[in-house]
């Protein structure tokens, strides 16, 4: 059995454990491929109680929930009502790091991620590791609270200061926005990864094959596919943004796109 197909078992024999117990169940922090890999398993049971959960709404890496109905949760919306009064069910808690002042903006997203890796923790048990200029606030399992609010103290060689705080306690940065105007030749996700996130055609079309690009949450394949508008467009490694529609043509016959990047 190869690992995709593992992968899907795994989390099918999750959903029927769920249902002979009937009770709040999670899967790991899933990556955005393994997400993808979900999306008819999820389209299957939908309204069952059974959807992804990343802690905040524009979170990349999530869990699967399967939530039983009498907790009246169905969807990610309902899901914040229901752990902002239920804190302590929530399979996910944030880890809340702060460095010296002297240290500020010094640590990155690797600098993390790495002494957290060096602690032994599976990646698989951290979701997004949030990064501002006086520390980090990092996702992660419920389960690791304790051990990593005893054990986390060091990145590289910058002393860390932690304290676990309910999930719904994380301190989104304003996100930034800027809206774009390209011409290509066609709506096409390659054409549009190109023109958005800077790179060659021939790149774009790379990317594509090699599951970097995700529409709306779901991995691209296939190049000459053509988007309508409203679709959040993924580049692993790049960046992300709205593709917001055409707006029109030009004298010589291509598209004028609108884009809303996040920066």
């Amino acid at each position: 059995m190869d690992e995709n197909k593992l992968f899907l078992k795994i989390i099918e024999e999750r959903y029927e454990r769920f249902q002979d117990y009937y009770t709040p169940m999670n899967s790991d922090f899933l990556a955005m491929e393994q997400q993808s890999m979900l999306a008819g398993f999820l389209r299957t049971h939908r309204g069952e109680g059974v959807f992804l959960f990343g802690g905040y709404h524009e979170a990349e890496r999530k869990q699967v929930l399967f939530m039983p109905d009498y907790t009246g949760v169905d969807d990610e919306k309902s899901a914040f009502e229901y752990f902002r009064g239920n804190p302590d069910e929530c399979p996910m808690v944030l880890l809340d790091v702060k460095i010296p002042a002297a240290e500020k903006g010094k640590l990155t997203h690797r600098d993390y991620l790495g002494a957290l890796m060096g602690e032994g923790i599976r990646r698989e048990k951290i979701g997004d590791i949030i990064v501002n200029d006086n520390g980090a606030q990092i996702v992660v399992a419920a389960e690791l609270a304790e051990y990593l609010l005893q054990n986390y103290r060091q990145a590289g060689r910058v002393s860390l200061t932690a304290k676990i705080l309910p999930i719904l306690e994380l301190n989104q940065l304003e996100t930034r926005t800027k809206n774009e105007k390209f011409t290509i030749s066609s709506p096409r996700i390659d054409n549009i990864v190109s023109a958005v996130f800077g790179v060659s055609r021939k790149d774009a079309q790379e990317a594509v094959s090699r599951g970097k690009v995700f529409v709306d949450g779901v991995e691209m394949t296939k190049p000459d596919f053509f988007l309508k508008g409203g679709e959040k467009v993924v580049l692993r490694g790049r960046g992300k943004a709205v593709y917001a529609g055409e707006r029109g043509t030009t004298r010589k016959g291509k598209v004028v796109i609108e884009a809303v990047i996040y920066i």
